[in-house]
């Protein structure tokens, strides 16, 4: 009995994409762009990705501060937002979709300060992960000080 390659590939859907936002992408770290990539590739249609760091990290076989440290430039740079823990959507630009129309609506949807093609793209990233940078040293100087309560079970109310 013989059978042919396609019984053996998994059957997944073509997904349109028109990657022009690449384009766009300002000098990022290699290891940004690399998740970036594997982002890409592991998206729903319309470009969500449902993935912890530690799954990202296990995909491309980095540890997980390496994830940490890489999604606060890609953020900057608007190529992806953070929906919610483990859930990110990336930018209409990057994004693939089922067909062209979708992603064009997708992209006519978004506020002008998501728009890759408005203003210039180096320095309005630069300026968002300067403040990114500027909220962790806030962030730690609150913590050294004390003004920051740690979570422990007693602190925590129980939800019914």
């Amino acid at each position: 009995m013989t059978s042919s390659a396609e019984e053996w590939v998994p059957r997944r859907n073509v997904l349109w994409g028109s990657f022009n936002g690449l384009a766009y992408v300002p000098r990022l770290p290699p290891t940004t762009y690399t998740l970036l990539l594997h982002m890409m590739t592991e998206q729903e249609p319309g470009g969500l990705v449902v993935a912890t760091h530690d799954e990202l990290a296990h995909g491309l076989a980095m540890e997980r501060g390496m994830i940490s440290r890489a999604m606060p430039h890609l953020v900057a740079a608007r190529l992806v937002t953070v929906v919610r823990r483990g859930c990110f959507q990336l930018h209409p630009a990057i994004a693939a979709f089922n067909d062209p129309r979708e992603q064009q609506r997708a992209l006519k949807a978004l506020p002008r300060d998501m728009q890759l093609d408005v203003g210039d793209l180096k320095d309005e990233y630069e300026r968002r992960f300067q403040l990114h940078l500027d909220k962790k040293v806030r962030k730690a100087e609150a913590k050294a000080k004390g003004n920051v309560t740690p979570i422990t079970k007693s602190t925590l109310k129980r939800v019914h």
